[in-house]
C-alpha cells in the first residue's frame, strides 16, 4: 500500500511538474507576440547609410502600426508636410503633388509572425503602398522595452542603408502615443 501510494505521489508530481514546464514554454515562446499586441505611434524614423544618418519621413513624421491578436498587421507613416493636392481629389493630382505623398508615405498590411528566440519580426504582406512589397515577406529585428518598440529594417523600401523606426504603446482612451 505504500508502494502503491508512492508511485501515485512520483506519478502525480511528474505529471504537475510537466505540466508547469509545458506552460512556462509556452508562455516564454510566446511573450514578444503578445507584447507585441496593440496599438503603437511613431516616435522616431531614422535611416542609417554608412554612418549618414536622415530621416526618410522628414521630422515630426506620423504613423501607427497595429498588431491584432488574430495575427493580423497594419502600418501607416507619413511625413507632417505632405502637401495637399490643389484640386481636391486624390486621382487628379500633379506629377509633382503625387510625387511628394508617394515619397512622402508608405503603408502596407497582411498577417505577421514573431519568433521570440531570434527577436524577428515576419509580416506577409498583402499589399502596400510601395507595390514592390505586395506578396513579400517583410522582416524586422525587433527590440521591445516596456511601451517602446524598435524595428529594425535592413532592407528598406527607399533603397540601401538601416532603418530604425521607434514606436510607443497608444494607451487606451488616446489618440496618439505621448511624445
Amino acid at each position: 500500500m505504500k508502494n502503491m501510494c508512492r508511485t501515485a505521489l512520483v506519478a502525480l508530481v511528474t505529471v504537475l511538474l510537466s505540466a508547469f514546464a509545458s506552460h512556462a514554454a509556452e508562455q516564454k515562446t510566446t511573450s514578444l507576440e503578445r507584447r507585441l499586441v496593440g496599438a503603437w505611434a511613431m516616435t522616431g524614423n531614422v535611416l542609417d547609410q554608412d554612418g549618414k544618418k536622415s530621416e526618410p519621413f522628414g521630422p515630426n513624421a506620423k504613423g501607427n502600426v497595429i498588431f491584432t491578436s488574430g495575427k493580423r498587421v497594419a502600418v501607416i507613416i507619413t511625413r507632417a508636410d505632405l502637401p495637399k493636392i490643389a484640386s481636391n481629389n486624390r486621382t487628379t493630382g500633379t506629377p509633382e503633388e503625387n510625387k511628394a505623398v508617394a515619397a512622402g508615405s508608405i503603408a502596407y498590411f497582411g498577417t505577421y509572425e514573431v519568433n521570440d528566440a531570434d527577436k524577428l519580426l515576419t509580416m506577409h504582406l498583402e499589399g502596400s503602398t510601395f507595390p514592390n512589397w505586395d506578396g513579400t515577406d517583410q522582416k524586422r529585428t525587433v527590440d521591445l522595452s516596456g511601451d517602446e518598440l524598435k524595428f529594425i529594417n535592413k532592407n528598406p523600401s527607399m533603397g540601401p542603408g538601416v532603418v530604425t523606426v521607434t514606436w510607443k504603446r497608444i494607451k487606451e482612451g488616446r489618440t496618439t502615443a505621448q511624445r
